[in-house]
């Protein structure tokens, strides 16, 4: 009997070990939960949203490393990415893909232009003392905010995406760091695409955002 039950203790063990391999393989590699923490991507994203991550959405790559598989697509202009920071891989940052590889990105009066194109932008409204646009990029629509004083970045001269990269920028134009300041995205950096909100918390009045739930 002894020696059954010391043969189903191991069976056991093996058995969970194997189940969280797992899970931390898929996790790795097909499917993640990260919440965002910063106002870099406000309004569309708030701090305290809680977000299922697609890892498949580009290509699979090999659990636990940036190598991949299979690739079957890159990023698309106006996807939200999220993607380990080109000077400290171990930071995941969330930020809007602007630029795709062989793309001219620039800015002028806080506009982006894109390819030579100004991208549609269009006042709906002011919050708080923030001014909203709703910005449309290659058939995505989503509402990006500026401060007004702030302009931070507002004027930038055109940049070249080189391959195998992209150039990412947050919502909240004048309160990102992002490919405006330290450059482009190498796409083996990018973990995958948000594509559902699960959860919200509001930080500061410590309840649930049940309102915010659903696709992005």
């Amino acid at each position: 009997m002894r020696k059954i039950a010391q043969f189903v203790r191991s069976r056991d063990i093996v058995f969970y070990a194997v189940f969280l391999l797992a899970i931390v393989c898929i996790r790795s590699s097909v499917f993640a939960s990260y919440h965002v923490p910063t106002g870099s991507m406000n309004p569309t994203i708030l701090e305290g949203d809680f977000f299922f991550t697609n890892k498949l959405a580009y290509r699979l790559k090999v659990p636990f490393t940036k190598t991949s598989v299979f690739v079957w697509g890159i990023p698309s202009r106006g996807d939200m990415v999220i993607f380990k920071f080109p000077e400290n891989e171990r930071e995941l940052y969330t930020k809007r893909v602007i630029g795709i590889p062989g793309d001219i990105i620039e800015m002028h009066g806080g506009r982006l232009v894109v390819n030579g194109r100004t991208v549609d932008n269009v006042p709906v409204g002011r919050k708080e003392g923030i001014s909203l646009y709703r910005e449309s990029l290659d058939g995505r629509e989503y509402t990006i905010q500026r401060m007004p004083g702030r302009n931070c970045m507002a004027d930038m001269p055109p940049v070249a995406v080189p391959e195998g990269h992209i150039f990412v920028m947050g919502d909240n134009r004048d309160n990102s760091c992002d490919s405006r300041a330290w450059g482009c995205v190498p796409l083996v950096n990018v973990e995958g695409e948000l594509f559902v909100r699960w959860f919200s918390f509001d930080l500061k009045g410590l309840r649930p955002r049940f309102g915010r739930i659903g696709p992005v």
